[in-house]
């Protein structure tokens, strides 16, 4: 297997995937430049951490016994200015859901192949809260933060999260008010930070599929034990997994499944009549006559019968002048 279809503990996350997007949609969005000196300008790009804090055992491993272990600095490396993300709700927009009867289909990793499933999705659509703090070293990079926020975040920005050969849309939403916090009185033990706090929302799907009944993480699961029902009732590995792997009595299978309509048109009286299904009281159709015999019989073009003498001069077919003068009609 690949680095790439390595799996851990944090994948197949649905909520994950959707801040690690997030992170990775703020990266190097909100920057400013600082003037260094009379003719330059150095970019300062804000980079968009997600918050640890509130977690004191992860905080002592990755800050303290393990840095010890290897060597490092004691505590931990704050970035100024820097961003922190951290979820602080999330409610499901339930007048939003439109249909739940929607077929999906994703690409998974199969013995070395890309193979497509599909399955009954039902896009669930969420709101994700989120506070933003920007920690910033003094009063001016505390206005170009905000600035930057103002220009080039509001008031949405869309993104794509990929959920693992899976794609939804999201979107994140910029609230009217921003907040500044300014600290003017400290010791000389306090840390001179200025922060502009502000909150996001971010909108987007989870996607439940069959009904609830599977997970985003079941799918890998039933990727790799992708069975068939042989004649005998047990099931074995279909070796060649041809087709759309489709989600039936609890696992995906491949084959036995209709995934393209072959269609032709052909005569109705070829049709069974006296059964109900289509494949019973089966007739060749090449002794069925479904039209009329061709005929090489000679048919003449012009079979009308003669016109008369009196229909001839009521119409005038001769052009006469004075038609009636030299026949009978005229002394009539």
């Amino acid at each position: 297997m690949s680095a790439y279809n390595e799996e851990f503990n944090k994948d197949n996350v649905v909520l994950r995937y959707i801040i690690v997007a997030l992170l990775a949609e703020l990266k190097s969005r909100i920057y400013y430049y600082n003037q260094v000196d009379e003719d330059t300008k150095r970019k300062i790009e804000i980079p968009f951490y997600y918050s640890v804090t509130g977690n004191e055992r992860f905080l002592l491993d990755n800050f303290l016994y393990e840095t010890t272990a290897e060597g490092k600095a004691v505590g931990d490396y704050e970035l100024v200015p820097r961003g922190i993300v951290q979820l602080s709700s999330m409610a499901i927009q339930s007048s939003n859901l439109t249909n739940k009867f929607v077929r999906a289909e994703l690409v998974k990793e199969l013995d070395g192949e890309l193979k497509t499933f599909s399955l009954m999705t039902a896009f669930l659509p969420v709101t994700l809260g989120m506070d933003v703090t920007i920690v910033c070293s003094n009063n001016l990079e505390m206005l170009k933060a905000t600035e930057a926020i103002i220009s080039m975040l509001y008031k949405t920005q869309s993104f794509s999260v990929d959920l693992g050969m899976i794609r939804v849309q999201a979107a994140m939403v910029v609230p009217e008010d921003l907040g500044q916090e300014r600290l003017f009185e400290y010791a000389l033990n306090d840390k001179k930070e200025f922060k502009v706090t502000f909150s996001l929302e971010v909108q987007s799907f989870i996607p439940v599929f069959e009904g609830g009944k599977v997970s985003l993480a079941d799918v890998d699961v039933l990727v790799k034990d992708s069975l068939i029902t042989t004649t005998g009732g047990t099931k074995e590995s279909d070796p060649e997994r041809k087709g759309i792997g489709v989600y039936r009595d609890g696992a995906l299978y491949f084959g036995n499944v209709m995934e393209q309509i072959v269609s032709n048109i052909d005569d109705i009286r070829k049709a069974p009549t006296n059964e109900i299904y289509s494949n019973e009281g089966y007739v060749n159709p090449d002794t069925i006559l479904t039209g009329p015999q061709f005929s090489e019989d000679d048919t003449a073009i012009d079979t009308s019968a003669p016109e008369s003498k009196e229909s001839e001069g009521f119409r005038n077919a001769e052009g006469e002048d004075d038609p009636g003068t030299e026949d009978d009609l005229a002394d009539k």
